[in-house]
């Protein structure tokens, strides 16, 4: 091998060594497996059927376009609270929720393009088009950028 080769090939070694820490900081949870503990919430997952679920979630669904306009400037969040619908709840819901498609869909694409939001539904094996409202709580810490989120979810 001539001393060119030789340095080449000990440059593209040298590259490639130096480059593995970089790389393996770009994982998505860097020295952690929990996104939860890594961005500091808490997520809660129920299944429920009562009036007054039915009743929060429909005006989570009359909400949907401001909330969607709501989840873009969401930097934080304390807890994260999946509610899944059961038929009765989803009953009362429907009617709301033909008439309001459209703020759905932009809802559901605010959620899906927020790396917080994203992160923590697919934590819980949560796909975007499951969500057909959500609720923004203020958090413990006042500030208007931090949320309790609950999010109701389509059977």
């Amino acid at each position: 091998m001539t001393l060119k080769r030789t340095l080449a090939m000990m440059a593209m070694l040298t590259c490639g060594a130096t480059a593995s820490p970089a790389l393996g900081q770009s994982a998505p949870y860097p020295g952690n497996d929990d996104p939860a503990e890594l961005f500091g919430y808490e997520i809660e997952v129920s299944e429920t059927d009562s009036e007054r679920v039915a009743e929060n979630a429909l005006r989570a669904v009359q909400r949907a376009r401001d909330t969607a306009e709501e989840v873009k400037m969401v930097f934080g969040a304390t807890q994260f609270r999946f509610v899944a619908l059961k038929q009765d709840s989803m009953d009362v819901v429907a009617p709301e929720l033909e008439k309001r498609q459209s703020d759905v869909s932009r809802l559901q694409a605010a959620v899906e393009s927020s790396a917080l939001f994203y992160t923590a539904m697919r934590s819980e094996g949560v796909a975007a088009s499951d969500v057909i409202g959500a609720d923004l709580a203020d958090g413990d810490s006042g500030l208007s950028s931090e949320k309790r989120v609950t999010i109701y979810l389509a059977p």
